[in-house]
């Protein structure tokens, strides 16, 4: 094997590890697990083949299939149980840090593409981004890729166009936090200097009018519901949000944790041009890529979150990668380097060991359902309820588990059993009989007459009725 090949391998090794570390253990499980494995288990097990998946956080837009149709297969994997979504995360965290050496590599050197997919292999911001199972878990990898696109067509190399039309269309399935940086796109055409040809344009439309395909016929089907959603929403005006140079301010920070980091980085891009490392339109490309996401937000009566800019990142490890290439053509040694990446390496590893994990994630949940289960069944039971002791938004990520144990759950106040969950245990702690982790178990103090709890069973089970914020059939 050649050296650059050994040292892929290792990187790929650390990625995996990195992901893999306590996967389980850390595992959360809250709203959008539960929805995820509602979801799946409707295509599954209900045979619902769905044009949409969750609705976002956009008032009438929903994000597209393409993730629950991902993580279906490795549910059957692990018969339903929801331990198997972090299967495929780990394969695109694996595959994010495999496209960063290909792209970086094809577009700057092969030096640069290790370096650059080291850092997206253990820095604890992609790190953790991986191992966090949303819809938008496919962000990075797009990243990369329209990063390539990008740049490739700004060198004139229009054949990529295919590949554009694939990412376009995919945006809906990710997340449309991803629209502001398509300005790049035409930038891209502009400083190549040529124009397209009609093949190229044709492909272009075709993979683009393919991958849109879901959209384009729930869209049909549901009156143009999302489009005029959209429209809508910019006029939505969200009131107690930051405003003004605070809320740049806290964009900026959003994009690498720092707002002075932010402005660093950016500076140390105009010294990638100047030293030639970088070609200029290249780079005047990747601010164009930062202005989009930052305006678009800074603007948007939409609140902000750390997420929406997650694609900003490939901007920030390639201006990152070259600069340490630059250190290592500027001192000609690799003793230099060694101890930079060492530093990395250090800290990375110090990050995830002593990470602080709150316990009530799927490990925790899973253990409360199975003893109430257990529980119930041993006092002979035929239904109870489940009351929740805690802040607003944290009574979630146990439906899909009582689904899974086929639990029927009755209207709380008819005459069943109940069970009080308590997050964190620290609500109730005198009154809590069992605990995983930071959740409380208050099992039934009395149990009801068997003609009272027979009468509530009789009615539905609103594990299977209520509605889920965001579920929708």
């Amino acid at each position: 094997m050649k050296r650059s090949q050994i040292l892929l391998l290792l990187i790929i090794i650390l990625a995996l590890f990195f992901r893999t570390y306590q996967m389980v253990e850390r595992m959360g499980f809250g709203h959008d697990a539960d929805l995820f494995s509602w979801i799946v288990k409707d295509i599954l097990v209900n045979g619902h083949p769905r044009l949409i998946g969750q609705l976002t956080s956009a008032p009438g837009i929903y994000i597209g299939p393409l993730f629950y149709y991902l993580l279906a297969p490795f549910f059957l994997l692990t018969k339903m149980d929801p331990v198997g979504a972090n299967l495929p995360a780990i394969l695109l965290g694996l595959l994010t840090t495999i496209s960063y050496y290909f792209v970086f590599s094809k577009i700057f050197n092969e030096k640069v593409g290790l370096l650059g997919a080291l850092l997206y292999g253990v820095l604890p911001a992609t790190v953790n981004f991986d191992r966090w199972i949303v819809p938008t878990i496919t962000t990075s990898l797009w990243s990369i890729w329209y990063f390539y696109a990008v740049i490739m067509i700004s060198r004139g190399k229009f054949y990529f166009f295919w590949l554009m039309g694939v990412l376009i269309g995919l945006i809906w399935h990710i997340h449309i936090a991803l629209i502001p940086v398509l300005v790049t796109f035409p930038f891209a055409i502009l400083v190549s200097k040529k124009l397209p040809g009609l093949k190229n344009t044709v492909l272009f439309l075709a993979l683009l009018f393919a991958t849109s395909l879901p959209l384009i016929i729930f869209e049909f089907k549901h009156n143009f519901s999302q489009t005029f959603s959209l429209i809508n929403n910019f006029g939505l005006q969200q009131e107690g949000g930051p405003t003004g140079l605070y809320r740049f301010q806290l964009i900026l920070s959003m994009l690498t944790g720092s707002s002075l980091l932010t402005a660093t980085f950016l500076l140390a891009g105009l010294l990638l041009v100047k030293k030639k490392i970088m070609a200029l339109k290249e780079m005047a490309l990747l601010y164009i890529w930062i202005a989009a996401a930052v305006l678009f937000f800074y603007f948007s009566s939409s609140p902000i979150s750390e997420y929406y800019f997650s694609n900003t990142r490939v901007v920030f490890l390639a201006i990152a990668s070259l600069l340490i290439f630059a250190l290592y053509k500027f001192f000609k040694k690799g003793l230099v380097i060694l101890i930079i990446l060492s530093l990395i390496l250090i800290n990375s590893f110090s990050s995830l060991i002593n990470q602080n994990y709150y316990a009530k994630g799927y490990q925790e949940k899973k253990a409360v359902v199975n003893y109430i289960i257990a529980d119930a069944k041993d006092k002979n039971f035929p239904c109870f309820s489940i009351n929740y002791i805690t802040a607003p938004g944290e009574n979630v990520g146990f439906r899909y588990f009582f689904f899974l144990k086929n639990a029927h759950i009755a209207v709380p106040g008819r005459g069943s059993p109940v069970y009080n969950i308590v997050i964190p245990d620290e609500y109730a702690l005198n009154e809590v009989k069992v605990k995983f982790g930071h959740i409380g178990i208050i099992p039934p103090r009395e149990t009801p007459a068997k003609d009272l709890m027979l009468d509530a069973c009789s009615g539905q089970n609103t594990n299977l009725t209520d509605p889920m914020f965001g579920y929708v059939q």
